[in-house]
């Protein structure tokens, strides 16, 4: 029996990624855990959407060229590792609390984050898998990044 039985992965289609993309894929085949991915857009003009954050990812129409690059970047993600689109989110706001939010509606028992292991200034910052793994209410893995 597996300690955990949904995954959550975090990406922020960094380079980078593809590392976490293979650790997760490998470690929820080990032991049978189910996937979930989200993205968290927090660089991108937020519309008008009076139904919340989340951005449908079946709406074949998009009218913003940025927004349509994130999801096909989601999907592709999600198409490599086998996530029901169901399963995906793409979502506006700040990482840590729709991270955590998503983890927390879906019941993930843990979360899969990238870490760059950033020292001096930009640790004191914070960084989006420091402060999700101090507030999840969940197992937090922190992938180390490495530059290649």
């Amino acid at each position: 029996m597996s300690v955990y039985h949904h995954i959550l992965l975090a990406v922020d289609f960094s380079s980078e990624d593809s590392q976490v993309v293979q650790k997760v894929r490998n470690l929820a085949s080990q032991i049978g855990a189910r996937l979930s991915l989200i993205h968290v857009l927090d660089n991108i003009p937020m519309p008008d959407t009076p139904y919340g954050t989340a951005i449908p990812l079946d709406t074949e129409t998009t009218y913003d060229a940025m927004l349509d690059v994130e999801k096909q970047k989601l999907s592709q993600i999600g198409n490599t590792l086998g996530i029901d689109p169901a399963h995906r989110w793409l979502v506006w706001g700040e990482p840590r609390e729709e991270i955590i939010r998503i983890a927390e509606q879906e019941n993930v028992d843990l979360i899969v984050v990238g870490s760059h292991g950033r020292h001096g200034l930009a640790l004191l910052l914070g960084s989006t898998a420091n402060s999700v793994l101090h507030y999840a209410k969940c197992d937090v893995l922190a992938v180390r990044l490495r530059d290649d």
